[in-house]
C-alpha cells in the first residue's frame, strides 16, 4: 500500500496572486484536459489512434497549476501526463490528437505516433519516453537563459520513478551548483509504471531530497490547483531573482494504467477507491463555487464548452491528412 505517502499539507487559502479571472482560466484548462483525454480514451478503444495512449487523469491541477505560474516566454518541459500544460500555452486539442494519429499536420509532422509532441514556438520542449532525460534538457535551457542575462525560467515535470535515475541527480546537482533558474516538479502519482513507492525510495518524501542539493523543497497537495500554483509561483520568484532552482513534490494518484493498454491490476483496489474521492476537476469546481467565482450554471457551461471542443477536435483530427510518403526522409537528419 502507498497510502503512507499520500499525506500532504492542508490546503491553503487562495493565494493573493490568484484573482477570479486566473482561477477560472485554470479551471477551464483543467476541464478541457479532462474532456480531451476522455475523448481520446474512446478514440483509442475505437482504433482511431496509432499505438497507445498516455493520459493524465488526476494530474490536471499539477499540469495546469504549475504552467499557469509561468510567463509565455518561459521554457516548459512537460511529460506525458501534462496535456494541460500544452493546452495552457495554446496548443490546440486537435493537434494533440493528430500526434497520436501520426498525421502530417501534427506538431511532429507525422514522424511520431504517440506522445512526443511539443512546440518550440510556444516554448514547449518535446517530451521523451525516458523521462529523466528531459531534466538535463530543462537544466540546459535554464543555463542558456541565465547565460543570456534574461529573467526567464525553465520548468520540468517528472514522475516519482525519475528520482531514482542518474539524470535526476545530475540535473539537480548542476542546477544547484550553478544557481540556474529552473523548477523541478515531481508528480508523485504512487506508481512508476508498476513499481510502488516503497520500492522507489526510502526517503520520507521526495521533496526532502532537495536538502541534499542545498535547494528549497516543498511538498504540496497535487489535487489542489491553488496549492500547486502557489508553490510554483514562489519557486519562479526565487528563480527570476537569481536564487536558483527549487524542487516541488505534488502528490496525486495515477487513476489509469501507465497507458491505456495497461489494466493496472497491480494497483490495490482500495487505493484507487480512496483517491477516487479526490477528483481535482471536481474539487476545483467546488472551490470556485465556494469562492463565488462561478455558480453551478457557470461550471456546467465550462464543462460543456470543453466537451464540445473535444468533439470538434476529433472531427478535425480525423480529417487531417497522413504524411506524403515521398517526404519520409525529411526532418529526420540534421543539416
Amino acid at each position: 500500500m502507498a497510502t503512507a505517502r499520500t499525506k500532504t499539507r492542508a490546503s491553503k487559502p487562495v493565494p493573493k496572486t490568484v484573482d477570479r479571472d486566473l482561477a477560472v482560466r485554470i479551471f477551464e484548462v483543467m476541464a478541457l484536459q479532462r474532456a480531451v483525454e476522455d475523448r481520446m480514451v474512446s478514440m483509442y478503444r475505437q482504433g482511431e489512434l496509432l499505438g497507445s495512449l498516455y493520459t493524465g487523469h488526476w494530474h490536471e491541477a499539477i499540469a495546469v497549476g504549475a504552467a499557469a505560474a509561468l510567463r509565455p516566454d518561459d521554457i516548459l518541459s512537460p511529460l506525458h501526463r501534462d496535456l494541460g500544460a500544452h493546452l495552457w500555452r495554446g496548443m490546440e486539442p486537435w493537434q494533440v490528437m493528430t500526434s497520436f494519429m501520426g498525421k502530417a499536420t501534427s506538431p511532429t509532422g507525422g514522424r511520431d505516433g504517440t506522445l512526443h509532441y511539443g512546440r518550440l514556438d510556444l516554448n514547449i520542449i518535446n517530451p521523451v519516453s525516458h523521462i529523466p532525460n528531459s531534466l538535463p534538457v530543462a537544466t540546459g535551457a535554464a543555463f542558456a537563459l541565465k547565460y543570456r542575462g534574461t529573467d526567464r525560467v525553465s520548468l520540468a515535470y517528472c514522475g516519482d520513478g525519475t528520482t531514482g535515475n542518474g539524470g535526476f541527480h545530475e540535473a539537480l546537482n548542476l542546477a544547484a551548483v550553478l544557481r540556474l533558474p529552473v523548477i523541478f516538479v515531481i508528480e508523485n502519482n504512487q506508481f512508476a509504471y508498476s513499481t510502488p513507492l516503497r520500492l522507489t525510495s526510502t526517503a520520507s518524501d521526495f521533496a526532502a531530497k532537495a536538502a541534499g542539493y542545498g535547494i528549497p523543497g516543498e511538498k504540496v497537495d497535487g489535487v489542489d490547483m491553488f496549492a500547486v500554483y502557489d508553490a510554483t509561483s514562489r519557486a519562479v520568484a526565487r528563480a527570476r531573482t537569481g536564487e536558483g532552482p527549487s524542487l516541488i513534490e505534488a502528490v496525486t494518484m495515477r487513476m489509469h494504467g501507465h497507458a491505456e493498454h495497461d489494466p493496472a491490476d497491480y494497483v490495490p483496489r482500495e487505493l484507487l477507491d480512496e483517491w477516487a474521492k479526490r477528483d481535482p476537476v471536481e474539487e476545483a469546481a467546488a472551490k470556485l463555487t465556494d469562492l463565488g467565482y462561478l455558480d453551478a450554471d457557470g461550471v456546467a457551461e465550462i464543462r460543456e464548452t470543453a466537451r464540445k471542443r473535444a468533439l470538434d477536435a476529433r472531427v478535425r483530427a480525423l480529417a487531417e491528412p497522413m504524411p506524403d510518403p515521398s517526404t519520409v526522409e525529411e526532418g529526420v537528419y540534421a543539416e
